[in-house]
């Protein structure tokens, strides 16, 4: 399965650039995301927290998710993907003719554009994986285990991991480096 235009159908984004906050509200156009919409829900409490701990070792992705909760865990999924920085490759410019736009005659393609968060590949289901119901205030673990390509650089990599509804609503998010331990938030 191709990640991204399973990605794409689902939460219906039909170009780029494009932006969805907590995965299903679109998030502005074209090269207009206003940040007021992302900081209106930016730290919010919820009850629902996430640790991550990973490693790199002879080509392997070790990674171990903790969920736990105020209250129990039901009708909830985790995503786990992997993102990767850097990568260097020539990028359409679809705002080469647009004088409003930061990329107004850079080229088509921009050659040697670097890209960042680039999704390489979904460490759960694309969607998330059902989280078995939990009771409150007990953690829930997942070990994953991926064989990295190659070409991916392991400084470069970072985990996004979610815990989602059913819906596929994001209730809460974390962000961590391969090698980086982070305690619940």
């Amino acid at each position: 399965m191709a990640i991204e235009p399973t990605i794409r159908q689902e939460f219906g984004v039909f170009g780029f650039p494009s932006g969805r906050i907590n995965r299903t509200t679109t998030w502005g156009s074209a090269l207009n995301f206003p940040e007021e919409q992302v900081l209106d829900i930016a730290g919010e409490n919820v009850n629902t927290a996430i640790s991550i701990d990973s490693k790199a070792e002879n080509g392997n992705l070790f990674v171990e998710v903790n969920v736990a909760s105020e209250s129990s865990l039901q009708d909830r999924k985790l995503v786990v993907y992997l993102v990767e920085d850097g990568i260097i490759r020539d990028q359409t410019n679809y705002f080469n003719n647009d004088s409003n736009s930061p990329y107004y005659q850079l080229g088509d393609p921009i050659i040697d554009f670097e890209l960042n968060h680039v999704l390489r590949t979904a460490i759960s289901d694309v969607f998330g994986d059902v989280i078995p119901n939990t009771a409150e205030l007990t953690d829930y673990t997942a070990n994953y285990n991926y064989n990295l390509p190659g070409d991916f650089v392991v400084e470069n990599l970072s985990l996004v991991v979610m815990v989602v509804d059913m819906d596929n609503s994001a209730i809460n998010s974390q962000h961590a480096h391969v090698g980086q331990s982070i305690f619940y938030e």
